[in-house]
Parts: structure tokens; sequence; C-alpha cells
């Protein structure tokens, strides 16, 4: 298992097509489908993707949406939510921002850090999730807060 200390350099990407943009570690991995991108360490220990839902639901139906699903999952037990709260995001959206942390059914930790942001035109999720032995909060702060939607 890999213990990240050092913050690693950003690189930025953006999706035309979907019209987000965002900073992701430059090692990364960058895997852009139909729906958004997936973004991946080259270990497994950390990941994030950004979904994106064209008319969409309100940023607190998204949320509550996800709630649920994090509830009926097996996988996740012991869900301790550290934060539910707006934010700003680049572009001068107001998100919702979602972390937790949970146990796995192999009893090891993880962290979740999910921003949820609504435009009239889309709903959009960025979802970042590491083994909490990383030290990965401060560069999951700065993809959230340097996530942004073209309006």
């Amino acid at each position: 298992m890999t213990h990240a200390t050092a913050e690693p350099t950003l690189e930025a990407y953006e999706d035309e097509e979907h019209g987000y943009r965002l900073a992701y570690p430059a090692h990364w991995s960058v895997d852009a489908d139909a729906d958004g991108a997936t973004f991946e360490a080259p270990d497994s220990d950390v990941g994030a993707a950004v979904f994106v839902e064209r008319g969409g639901q309100t940023t607190a139906a998204a949320v509550a949406a996800f709630r649920d699903e994090l509830d009926a999952d097996a996988y996740v037990t012991e869900l301790d939510v550290l934060g539910d709260g707006t934010v700003r995001v680049a572009s001068d959206e107001s998100g919702r921002l979602l972390e937790c942390t949970y146990l796995d059914d192999a009893g090891e930790r993880w962290r979740l850090c999910y921003l949820f942001v609504t435009t009239t035109d889309a709903g959009y999720t960025l979802g970042i999730d590491w083994h909490d032995a990383i030290a990965f909060a401060p560069t999951a702060a700065a993809m959230v807060e340097s996530f942004g939607v073209a309006t």
C-alpha cells in the first residue's frame, strides 16, 4: 500500500463536450467516456471520477440518492459523515460537498469526497475515493476547489 506524503503536481483537465474542468494529479491516467471521465492513480488506493447527467435532478436530490446508495451498499459499513455542506466551485456555482469514511467488507477504512453541482443543463458529480491510510485529503480538497463548469 502506498502512503503518499508529498503533494503531487496537478494537471488541468477540460472536458469541452460535457462542459467541466478540474485539476488532477499529473501522474494519473484519464479515461474519458460518454458520461464523464475516470482518473486513476498508478496504484489502486486512490481514484476519482466525474459523472455528468444531462437534465438531471437537483443537487439535493443527487446527494440524497447517493446517500441512499451508500446505505444500501453491503460493501460499505460503519459509514461516518465527516462533512456535508455548501461550497463554491471555481466557476462560482454553488455545490454541495459530502465527505465520509467507511469500512469496506475487508475491514479497511476508506474516505470519500463527493462534490455535486447542478446547472440548468446538467448535474455534475466529482467523486474522489482513497484508502484512509493515504494522506490524500489536501489533494482531494485541491481537486474539489479546482472544479468548474462552463456557463
